[in-house]
């Protein structure tokens, strides 16, 4: 429930941005010449609203352990609800998970074939390559119309290199969301939160109840 709702305020906000109504000044002038040239009823066009997609990037390495059971049902629960989401995973590599809930099946066996699969990207993070490959091998996917939403610690080998594959990102894209699993306490120790945070929206979101209040407050 929480996926769906967070998934539709992600949509309702950027669907409602660009809703913006011109005045349609051939349509306006001529419907008003009764009026002895007196613009009195204005007429308009819009532009097509064009629902965003969703990118979905998920660390699964060794620090993240303890946040496991967040992130695994967060992932599930996102691409369950999202039509054409992508779903990506990394630690010191990358790999695409899309095609895991391509087949709908139960969360149990989904997860099962995530961790598995998960279990071949190693212990340590490098967010460097993970962008690095994304922005190489999936850049069809990086659209104006394209909300990244990135769940990790931020701590990274090669941070200076990961900030420039994330700036390379920010540009093509519409939006990036961070949800950060790493306690706000602890942020100002971390220097890769500040270094990261300047790019995206970063939340505190390590449980399920820091979803929903992330919800609730109608941030999206």
């Amino acid at each position: 429930k929480l996926s769906r709702t967070l998934a539709t305020r992600i949509s309702r906000r950027y669907r409602q941005s660009r809703k913006r109504r011109k005045v349609d000044m051939r349509r306006t002038i001529r419907r008003n010449m009764c009026y002895g040239g007196v613009l009195l009823d204005l007429k308009y066009v819009s532009a097509r609203v064009q629902k965003p997609k969703l990118l979905l990037i998920c660390d699964v390495s060794e620090s993240m352990a303890r946040y496991g059971s967040f992130v695994l049902q967060f992932i599930y629960g996102l691409s369950s609800v999202v039509d054409g989401i992508e779903s990506f995973a990394f630690s010191e590599d990358f790999c695409r998970l899309s095609p895991l809930f391509a087949e709908q099946r139960g969360f149990e066996a989904t997860m099962a074939d995530f961790l598995n699969e998960s279990a071949k990207l190693g212990r340590g993070t490098d967010l460097h390559q993970a962008l690095a490959k994304l922005n190489a091998h999936y850049k069809n996917l990086l659209t104006s119309k394209t909300i990244v939403i990135i769940v990790s610690d931020t701590k990274t080998l090669a941070a200076e290199k990961a900030l420039k594959e994330l700036q390379a990102l920010r540009r093509q894209v519409k939006e990036v969301i961070w949800l950060n699993t790493l306690p706000k306490g602890y942020w100002d120790s971390v220097k890769t939160v500040a270094l990261f945070q300047k790019e995206c929206l970063m939340f505190e979101c390590y449980t399920l109840s820091h979803l929903e209040h992330i919800v609730r407050r109608k941030i999206f």
